[in-house]
């Protein structure tokens, strides 16, 4: 006979008599004990593991029982975790309740009889019984639960509902726990963010302070002044309409997920609201009450921006935005280009890799004013240091940094040009006259204005000299000479004539190309002051500003360029500057980067200013 263990589970009868016996057999060199029923020895006790031991035969007449989860059993009275078993001296096995007695059986088999013993070092089955003899358990919880209740839910509730100005706060054992620091001037004023009873915090309580729309920022920054803030609280617009949003916005993985979005949904508690990614009274670390407290709300993040935007257009058919799960699928920049200047300018976003021209209404060459050797360079040599020259130009003799280094300021042709392109026209008792830049009607009509004693420039040999003409006294010859090859206007503008009428075409810079991106030059590795983790770049290095000859020319650099850095998937870029989605894009303002935290005091802040700086950047 093979060598097999013979199993007999001795049971005893609830109402007593004589006990129930099973057996069966277990076949093979193996057979485990414990509490789970995948076991070949089912032991129904608390105190014994799901997998707690296996034993095994070893020899003839021999078995070895081995603990497989690092818990005790006894053998002759001693806690071991692991036995050498000889059959023929009929060994005993205690597993909590359950003695396991050994003797031979035929031929080579083995007989385990397995039987329970009560008594005190074991809790019966009546221990985790809701039966009791006095005081049911069952009975209990309904007491307990409904004291709770009570004292929890009944009377704190009926002191914020009646009582204007309740005595006792029975309401902060609701809380689960303090504010954050930006956020805590509200500590004791529940209502400011839970409006209504048994509803979740809505994203309309949120946006009475923190909304971006020009019409209720003003509105909104009031509001939080009121409530006592000690920060200007940051403005932000919505990412899209929450019915766009919830639409493009995946179910998790796994049935029990999908499950939870879905009934949250049902109920009016959904998961795109402001304070689903936005969590307050979150506990302070450890549980430490001395512990400080967060700077802003705990951000969880729901959904990061690969798993909404990798098939947006299957579930938001109606998007123009270009399905985006990963860098190497990101789309190629389509530049906002004007396409046609006026009273009502018309602009389009155009891919770059159709050369677009922009109808800017100047005439401008970049290449003429940087060649290092040519006629430009000389003359801001010879205008010498002075003037804040002295050498050829480069971008930053007239492309000059904002404040925060992020941007550029506008050009200013007074500022800017002036140094070359004199707007000097007349001379009058050796003084000179400069024309009005900037509006056309002016600049004619201050020619018309001017008589016989006026010594004029209408045809300056170059930019920067004025050679005196004679001046008609009607103004005519001057006029058209301004606005004619060679005179002031004409070098730069975008000119034609209309029999005697002057059209000159209005002069409209673009801001932002990228209206989608939040491009800083601030940064060091894009050019910007302190030092570069990978070297940085040059304006060279990206603008294509030496080989252009049209001020129409598009020179911002195309999507492979940034690739070079942001493209890595990898460790390398990460380590330069964390760069991801939110590095050109944040999730409030697509079309700006993630703002760094912090708030500016209230106290040296004019809420009017706050208000244009921020609507300015949304």
């Amino acid at each position: 006979m093979a060598q097999v263990f013979q199993l007999k589970l001795i049971t005893q009868r609830a109402g007593g008599g004589d006990p129930i016996i099973r057996e069966r057999e277990v076949e093979g060199l193996v057979a485990t004990i414990g509490r789970s029923a995948g076991n070949d020895i089912v032991l129904a006790d608390l105190s014994i593991d799901p997998q707690h031991a296996r034993m095994r035969f070893t020899g003839p007449g021999r078995v070895s029982i081995e603990s497989t989860s690092d818990l005790p059993f006894e053998v002759a009275g001693k806690a071991v975790l692991a036995a050498e078993l000889n059959i023929a001296s009929h060994p005993v096995a205690t597993f909590g309740a359950y003695v396991l007695s050994f003797e031979p059986g035929e031929d080579e088999a083995v007989v385990v009889t397995v039987k329970r013993v009560e008594d005190e070092h074991h809790a019966s089955p009546g221990v985790f019984s809701l039966q009791a003899k006095v005081f049911g358990r069952r009975n209990m919880a309904w007491v307990l639960g409904s004291g709770i209740l009570l004292l929890c839910l009944a009377i704190p509730l009926i002191f914020v509902l009646f009582s204007a100005n309740p005595r006792i706060s029975l309401d902060k054992q609701w809380s689960t726990g303090p504010l954050s620091t930006s956020h805590a001037f509200l500590q004791n004023d529940c209502k400011s963010c839970h409006a209504n009873a048994f509803v979740a915090v809505r994203d309309e309580t949120c946006l009475t302070c923190h909304a971006a729309d020009p019409k209720a920022a003003p509105k909104a920054l009031a509001h939080a002044k009121q409530l006592g803030s000690p920060f200007a609280p940051r403005l932000i617009a919505g990412h899209a309409p929450h019915a766009d949003l919830r639409k493009a916005t995946p179910l998790p993985d796994g049935l029990g997920a999908k499950a939870s979005v879905l009934v949250q949904r049902a109920f009016n508690h959904p998961t795109d609201r402001c304070a689903s990614c936005h969590v307050e009274h979150t506990p302070t670390k450890g549980g430490d009450p001395k512990a400080p407290l967060a700077d802003k709300p705990k951000l969880v993040v729901v959904q990061d921006c690969e798993s909404c935007h990798s098939e947006l257009k299957m579930r938001l058919g109606k998007t123009d935005l270009i399905d985006t799960p990963d860098w190497s699928k990101h789309p190629g920049f389509r530049p906002l280009v004007m396409t046609q200047a006026g009273p009502t300018p018309r602009f389009q976003r155009v891919a770059l890799d159709t050369a677009p021209q922009e109808r800017n209404g100047l005439t401008f060459p970049h290449r003429l004013h940087l060649d290092p050797v040519g006629g430009v360079a000389r003359q801001a040599v010879g205008l010498g240091k002075a003037a804040g020259y002295g050498a050829a130009l480069e971008c930053a003799s007239c492309h000059r940094r904002s404040a925060d280094a992020k941007a550029f300021k506008p050009i200013e042709m007074e500022r800017d040009c002036g140094d070359c392109h004199s707007l000097a026209y007349a001379r009058v008792g050796g003084e000179f006259r400069n024309l009005p830049h900037g509006d056309l009607q002016k600049v004619v009509a201050t020619l018309a204005g001017r008589g016989s004693q006026a010594t004029v420039d209408a045809a300056r040999q170059r930019p920067g000299q004025i050679r005196p003409i004679a001046f008609a006294a009607t103004g005519a010859g001057a006029y058209r000479a301004t606005f004619s090859p060679g005179g002031a206007c004409y070098d730069c503008h975008t000119i034609r004539w209309e029999g005697d009428t002057v059209r000159m075409a209005p002069v409209a810079l673009t801001a932002r190309y990228l209206p989608r991106g939040g491009f800083d030059h601030s940064v060091p590795e894009h050019g910007g002051p302190g030092p570069s983790k990978t070297g940085g770049f040059r304006c060279a290095d990206c603008h294509r500003a030496q080989t252009s000859d049209k001020s129409g020319d598009l020179l911002i650099p195309d999507l492979a360029k940034c690739g070079t850095c942001h493209g890595q998937t990898t460790a390398k870029i990460a380590a330069a500057d964390d760069a991801d989605c939110t590095t050109c894009h944040s999730f409030h303002a697509p079309g700006q980067a993630t703002p760094k935290p912090g708030h500016p005091p209230l106290r040296t802040l004019r809420w009017t200013e706050a208000l244009n700086r921020r609507a300015a950047g949304h």
